[in-house]
Formats: C-alpha cells, structure tokens, sequence
C-alpha cells in the first residue's frame, strides 16, 4: 500500500502528517499533490495550515505543470483559483480555466468574483461558457466584465440560447445524474461499433436514441459532449457544429482508448484530426501518433514530424502500404535506411 492509500485510510500518524504536510516526504509529483489535498482537511487544523502554506509556496513552474495536466485534482484547481483571485495571478488563473477538469463551481467563482481580465478568460472557454447557462448570466452580471465580452456572451444567447434550449440542457443534466455508473460499464468495442454507423444504432443510448442527440439543440449536445458518457462523445465527435466536436475533445472523461480511436477515422474532418495531432497530452500516446501517421487527413508535415517516434515494424508496413499519401511512404523508408546504416557502421 502506497503513502496516499495509507492516508487515506487513516493509518498515517500525526507527526508523518505533519512531515507530508509540510512537503518533506519525497513522493512522485501527482501524488504530493494529492496528498496536500487531503492534508488541507485534515482535523488537525496545525497540519491543515501547513499544507496551505505548502501548496502556496511551491514554486510556480510545478504547480502550472501540475494544474495544465489532465491528472489535476478538481479540488485543487477550486484551491488554486481561490488564491490566484485574491492574489490576481493572471497566468494561473488562465492555467485553471483551460483546464477540461476544472469543475463548474470553479469557473463560476471566477466569472463572479474576477476582475475585466479574468471575465475575459473565462470566456474565452467559449465550450463550458456555452453548455452552463449559470456562466452565462455570471458573466453578464458581473460589474468587471468587459463590455465586449458582454456583447459576445449576449451574441451567443442570441445565437444558442432561449427558454428551449435551458430547458434541454437541465433535461441532460437531469438524465446524466440517472446514468453516472454507466460510463464504468461501457466497451471501448461498442464505442468502436457507434463510430462505424450511428445513424444504424437502434437501441436507445442511455435514455437517448441517437436521432434524439442529432435534433438536440447545440448547448445541450455540449452539455452531453462534456459530460456525457463514451456513446454520447461517439455519436456527438461526428457533429456538423465544431463548438460540439470540440466540447468532445475538452471532455474531462475522454480517455486515451478514445483518441486512439478518433485518430485513425478516416471520416473526420482534418480540423479535428489536426487538433488531436497538435495536443501534447494525446500524442504522447504511442497508439495515437501511429494511427496519426496512418491516416490521410493528418497535415503532412505533423505526420511527417511523427515518423522517427516510430518502431521499425511499424515504418516498415508504413513504407508498404498503398493507404497512406507517397511522402509518407517514402519518408519511412528513409529512415529505415538510415538505421539500418547505423547498424552496419
């Protein structure tokens, strides 16, 4: 049993607490934080300070690394947004709010409480701005917000928004709190299946056919992109409207096995194909950069850039296959060369 494990259940003394709490007990980066996050309620209120004092006092480069990843603790990033409000810590306010965990209630914090610059910020997260009607009206009652970010929210609810279209979005949210377990349940095979034909899914998709999630109006599908299960994002990755592809790819539950997936269809459109390409965090998924290189809609130069990540197996189908465009081919057989004149040297 791991440091984290053993705190949580309790089996960890006072004075290791203390230790732990005041950062000097040496642990993997993603497990010191969450550990501080538990330390913040500790009921001893002397370790709870410490870990507040900790946590604010680590050097700035760590805790942007931390809170820019995926792996970041909700409950940390409503921390560090409180602390980046009083101090106006701009970079990390802009940090938190890109990032796909950050929970509503955090984002709504910000857009009540935070000055023109960072009204501007969260709106700039034109995703979760749209499927939240409670943003909306956050930011377009605080007294800070720019006027131009009140026009373009106010455009917006022109645009998306009406009685209907509130009403669609409660009404997900309503069927999402039914269906929380489902998501644990599902086959990334399924998924698989959806992808090939949806418009041939007769059987209903978590209280959803998928003509129903086609008709729904665009803050309820961004609503249900975000929040909604691996069939909704498989259903709603094809939408004619990129607001909703993108909500797919911010989604806080999207998991790499799904990447993988939408990396290698054929039939998406390259702005997302690109997006996935040009995303850190999903390229450093070897399963993704080498359906990246197999697929057409890839931008040459990005899959050109991904070739030497490869295994030599897999360049040589590459340099073999008529499915890919002749620059790619040509390229892998290049490199194959080059290495096997290494190997001779």
């Amino acid at each position: 049993m791991g440091f984290l494990e053993e705190l949580k259940s309790g089996k960890v003394s006072e004075d290791i607490r203390e230790l732990a709490a005041e950062n000097a007990i040496p642990l993997p980066l993603k497990e010191q934080f969450e550990v501080l996050a538990l330390l913040l309620k500790d009921p001893v209120g002397r370790i709870a300070d410490k870990a507040f004092s900790t946590l604010v006092s680590l050097p700035p480069s760590i805790v942007n690394s931390y809170l820019s990843s995926r792996e970041a603790n909700p409950e940390l990033l409503h921390f560090y947004a409180q602390w980046a409000l009083e101090e106006k810590d701009y970079p990390l306010v802009e940090t938190i709010v890109k990032n796909p965990k950050v929970k509503d209630e955090t984002l709504l914090l910000l857009a009540e409480k935070g000055d023109a610059k960072i009204a501007e910020m969260v709106a700039g997260n034109q995703v979760r701005v749209m499927s939240n009607p409670r943003l909306i009206n956050a930011l377009l009652s605080n007294p800070s917000s720019p006027v131009r970010v009140k026009a373009l929210i106010e455009e917006w609810k022109r645009l998306y928004y009406g009685a209907e279209e509130e009403k669609a979005v409660e009404a997900v949210d309503e069927m999402l709190e039914e269906i929380e377990e489902v998501e644990e349940l599902e086959e990334i095979e399924e998924v698989e299946e959806l992808l090939q034909a949806p418009e041939q899914a007769e059987r209903n998709i978590y209280t959803l056919t998928w003509n129903e999630i086609k008709n729904l109006p665009v803050p309820a599908k961004v609503r249900l992109a975000l929040m909604g299960s691996k069939m909704h994002r498989a259903v709603l990755i094809r939408d004619n409207n990129k607001i909703v592809v993108e909500a797919v790819l911010e989604s806080p539950k999207l998991t790499e096995n799904e990447i993988a997936i939408y990396s290698k269809m054929k039939s998406l459109p390259q702005d997302v194909i690109r997006k996935i390409a040009s995303s850190r965090e999903w390229t450093k998924h070897y399963s993704v950069v080498l359906n990246l290189v197999k697929n057409p809609k890839t931008p040459l130069p990005i899959a050109m850039g991904f070739l030497s990540r490869l295994r030599e197996r897999d360049l040589k189908e590459i340099s073999r296959s008529r499915e890919v465009p002749d620059p790619i081919r040509r390229e892998a057989q290049k490199i194959l060369n080059r290495k096997e004149k290494q190997r001779k040297v």
